[in-house]
C-alpha cells in the first residue's frame, strides 16, 4: 500500500510520461493484435484497459488520459466492425460507450486517490509542525522550571547562611534538599515522549539522588530490591517523592546514632480481587518510632509531605517499629486504573511474581 501511494504521489518529468505512454500504447496494441485470432469477438479493449490504468498510476493522470484516447481510437479502427474504418454502428457505439465509462471511472478514481493522499500529507505535515512546536514549548517550559527551582535553592542557601538559629537552619537545609529532589525528578521526566517509566530503575536513580543531596558525613548503605514495574509519569512523580522523603527521614534520625546507616528498599506488586497493587517498603536500622507515634498527627514536614502524596495516589502509607528495631514504612496503592494499558498491567502482574528481578546496593561512604 505504501508503494502504491508513493507511485501515485511521485512527480515525473514530461519526457518520462511521453516515453511511458508510448510504450504502454505499443505493448497494448501489439498484444491485442497477437491475441486477435485467439479471442472471441467482443473484446476490442481487453489489453488497453491495463495500459490506461498503469499509465494513470505510474506516469500521471494526464498521461493516462492521453493513452486512453489513443488506445480507444486504435481499438475503434482495428478491432471494432467494420474493421479499418471509424464506423458508427450500434455495436460500435455500445462498445465505445462501455470503454469511455470504464476509463472515465479509472481517471476519476485515481484523481480522487491522489487528492486524498495530498490532503493526508498536508495533514501529516501540519501534525508534525504542531508536534515539533509542542516539543519546543515543552522543552522551554522544562528549562524555565529548572531555572526557577535553581533560583529558589540559591535563595534558600543565602537565607541559610544568614540564619543564626540552628533549628531554622536545619529547616532551610531540608527545604533545599526537597527542592533539589523535585528538580532532579523533574529533569528525569523531562521528555514529552516519556509518558511511562520503569519504576525500578527510576526509583534507584531517585534514591541515589537523595543520597547525593543529603551530603552526610557518615556512611549510608542502601540496598534496593525492585521488580520491573511500568507506571505513568503521574504515578512516578509522587512515588519518587514519597521514597525520597521516607529516606530523608531515615537518614535524619540515623545521623544521630554512632553506627552506619542501613536502609533497605523493596518495590513489588501483587494482584488481588482483579486489581494490581504496587507496594513500596523502606526499612532502616535507626532508633525506631517514638511511643504513641501517629502519622496523622506528626510534626515532621517530610512525613507529612509523604502522607499527602500517598493520598494523591489513593494509597495507604503506614509506619511502624520493626521487630529488630528501626522503622518500617510501607506504602500500598492500586495501579490497575493508571498503568496505561492491559499489556502494561499484565507485565506488572508478571514481574510482580518475581520481586527479586532487579536488585542493587548503593553506598555513600561520606
Amino acid at each position: 500500500m505504501n508503494g502504491l501511494s508513493a507511485a501515485l504521489m511521485a512527480q515525473r518529468s514530461l519526457k518520462y510520461q511521453v516515453i511511458f505512454g508510448l510504450w504502454a500504447i505499443t505493448i497494448a496494441t501489439s498484444l491485442r493484435f497477437a491475441l486477435d485470432d485467439v479471442l472471441p469477438p467482443g473484446f476490442p479493449f481487453l489489453t488497453f484497459f491495463p495500459a490506461v490504468m498503469l499509465s494513470l498510476v505510474f506516469a500521471s493522470v494526464r498521461c493516462g488520459i492521453v493513452v486512453a484516447l489513443v488506445c480507444g481510437m486504435i481499438a475503434w479502427f482495428w478491432f471494432i466492425a467494420p474493421v479499418g474504418q471509424f464506423g458508427l454502428t450500434l455495436g460500435a457505439v455500445l462498445a465505445i460507450g462501455f470503454y469511455v465509462l470504464i476509463t472515465t471511472t479509472d481517471v476519476l478514481f485515481i484523481t480522487a486517490a491522489i487528492w486524498a493522499l495530498r490532503e493526508l500529507n498536508l495533514a501529516r505535515l501540519k501534525a508534525n509542525d504542531v508536534a515539533q512546536s509542542r516539543s519546543l514549548m515543552f522543552s522551554e517550559l522544562q528549562h524555565r522550571v529548572s531555572n526557577n527551582l535553581a533560583t529558589i535553592v540559591a535563595l534558600l542557601r543565602l537565607q541559610t547562611a544568614k540564619t543564626k538559629d540552628e533549628g531554622a537552619r536545619r529547616a532551610l537545609s531540608a527545604s533545599q534538599a526537597r527542592i533539589k529532589s523535585i528538580s532532579r525528578l523533574q529533569r528525569r521526566l523531562h521528555s514529552v515522549d516519556m509518558q511511562h517509566v520503569d519504576a525500578a530503575e527510576y526509583l534507584r536513580e531517585v534514591l541515589q539522588d537523595t543520597l547525593d543531596v543529603a551530603k552526610l558525613g557518615k556512611p549510608v548503605d542502601l540496598s534496593i530490591k525492585a521488580a520491573s514495574l511500568v507506571v505513568p509519569n503521574d504515578v512516578a512523580v509522587p512515588l519518587g517523592l514519597i521514597a525520597s522523603e521516607l529516606m530523608m527521614n531515615s537518614i535524619e534520625h540515623g545521623a544521630q546514632l554512632d553506627r552506619r546507616i542501613a536502609i533497605d528498599v523493596l518495590l513489588g506488586c501483587e494482584e488481588a480481587d482483579g486489581q494490581i497493587f504496587a507496594t513500596l517498603e523502606l526499612r532502616d536500622n535507626g532508633p525506631g518510632l517514638p511511643e504513641g507515634f501517629d502519622l496523622a498527627q506528626t510534626d515532621s514536614l517530610g512525613l507529612s509531605v509523604a502522607s499527602q502524596f500517598a493520598t494523591s495516589l489513593d494509597g495507604d502509607l503506614t509506619l511502624r517499629t520493626g521487630a529488630a528495631g528501626g522503622t518500617v514504612a510501607h506504602l500500598r496503592f492500586c495501579i490497575s486504573s493508571t498503568a496505561g494499558s492491559g499489556a502494561a498491567q499484565a507485565e506488572a502482574a508478571e514481574t510482580g511474581r518475581q520481586p527479586n528481578a532487579q536488585t542493587g546496593t548503593l553506598q555513600q561512604t561520606g
